[in-house]
């Protein structure tokens, strides 16, 4: 069932990358379900983004918004009619199901047991329309992509041992191949990117986010696209430089750079939102423990060390009755997220839930500022400023920063 893991220089590099643009990612804002309440931004102070090499039209700005579960229509309509926008590119997202692949001389890469599959976090997108948010060296790749074919995020195409004229076969039987291997910032941190076409024949149909090229004063945008909702408010708007990657669901890290730091499995559905998850990944990346405050849990044997030293931190400070051990809901679950969409970092076992009960999905937090900002120098972000709140959940974005107290 699996393929033989990739060489370790690939994962160091990669690593590399993602301790570089995390950092800023505890500021942002995502999404794991859809329908909940709105929450305010977060106060709580967290470590500051970091400058990227994110994509701009030239002489303009560029600005992303997104809304819950998928772009508001109304959003949508907005940016593309709007007076101060140049460009726009709507870029539908969700996953695809991958059952083998082969290089450019047709040899076999990965080969799959039937039934099981590797989940590919993927956006199909108007190559002309995208092209213009490229970097100039990706820009014609981008442009130049076509039905059939695809391209691959730079971390993305490590994972896979791929390069142009590689092969990628998909759930349902369906083709495509390398056409290019882009900046990961050109495709939004995603680990496939398709035209649009490709993506109707892969259900890739689901609007996620607008990118925006515009002149003028931002904040009169944003007022103007706020009015256009059609479902209130709950929107995320950002600029370069503000989140690691230019795409919906910005707090955490993209499922390649997850991928890259903590391995992949394969997977195939189980019941309700459980997936059956591949074994072997199990019983080399699994650990149970013993954690201070909430006790026994069971999670990716390397983030172990930051929630021990979370925790840890928390007891030492005097701060442990901010943890309820009651309403820890768990570390490792092999689930998709609510949304019923992309499988939860829980899968990976790289999240955690504190006091659960208190801090229900939808709902504004109640989660002391000071357990936040331990969990922050331990390099999690928490849910509490999401589009749609999910205060009770921490989840992995960085290493822990320097004024984590041992």
């Amino acid at each position: 069932m699996r393929r033989p893991p990739a060489p370790v220089v690939v994962a160091v590099a990669v690593l590399a990358a993602v301790a570089g643009t995390a950092a800023g990612a505890a500021l942002m804002a995502r999404v794991q379900d859809s329908g909940a309440r709105t929450a305010p931004e977060p106060t709580t102070t967290l470590p500051a983004p970091v400058a990227t090499s994110a994509p701009q039209a030239p002489g303009s700005a560029v600005l992303l918004a997104w809304t819950p579960a998928s772009l508001d229509p109304g959003l949508a309509a907005a940016a593309a009619a709007d007076p101060a926008v140049q460009a726009t590119s709507v870029v539908a997202a969700g996953v695809v199901d991958l059952v083998a692949t082969r290089d450019a001389g047709g040899a076999p890469v990965d080969a799959l047991d039937g039934g099981w599959a590797y989940p590919l976090d993927s956006i199909a997108v108007d190559p002309a329309s995208h092209a213009e948010f490229a970097g100039l060296a990706d820009r014609a790749a981008v442009a130049g992509l076509a039905p059939g074919q695809a391209l691959l995020g730079r971390t993305s195409a490590g994972l896979r041992r791929l390069g142009p004229g590689g092969v990628l076969r998909v759930a349902g039987g369906l083709e495509l191949t390398v056409a290019a291997v882009v900046d990961d910032t050109a495709i939004g941190g995603a680990e496939l990117a398709v035209d649009r076409a490709s993506g109707e024949a892969l259900g890739l149909t689901t609007p996620r986010f607008v990118l925006a090229a515009y002149t003028g004063d931002r904040a009169a945008i944003e007022t103007r696209w706020r009015a256009a909702l059609s479902g209130g408010d709950n929107v995320r708007f950002r600029g370069p430089g503000e989140t690691p990657f230019l795409r919906h669901g910005d707090a955490v890290l993209p499922q390649a750079q997850i991928k890259a730091r903590f391995g992949e499995f394969a997977y195939r559905p189980g019941a309700g939102d459980q997936v059956e998850q591949d074994p072997a990944w199990q019983q080399a990346n699994l650990v149970q423990v013993e954690l201070p405050i909430i006790g026994r849990a069971r999670c990716h044997r390397d983030v172990v060390g930051a929630l021990a030293g979370a925790l840890g931190e928390v007891e030492r400070s005097g701060l442990a009755p901010l943890v309820d051990p009651a309403g820890f809901a768990g570390c490792w679950n092999a689930r998709r997220t609510r949304g019923g969409i992309a499988l939860s970092r829980h899968a990976w076992g790289v999240a955690v839930d504190l006091n659960a009960g208190a801090n229900p999905t939808g709902f504004a937090s109640v989660q002391d500022p000071r357990l936040l900002e331990v969990f922050a120098r331990w390099g999690f972000t928490e849910g509490s400023g999401w589009l749609v709140p999910d205060a009770g959940h921490f989840e992995y974005v960085a290493p822990p920063t320097a004024s984590a107290t041992p």
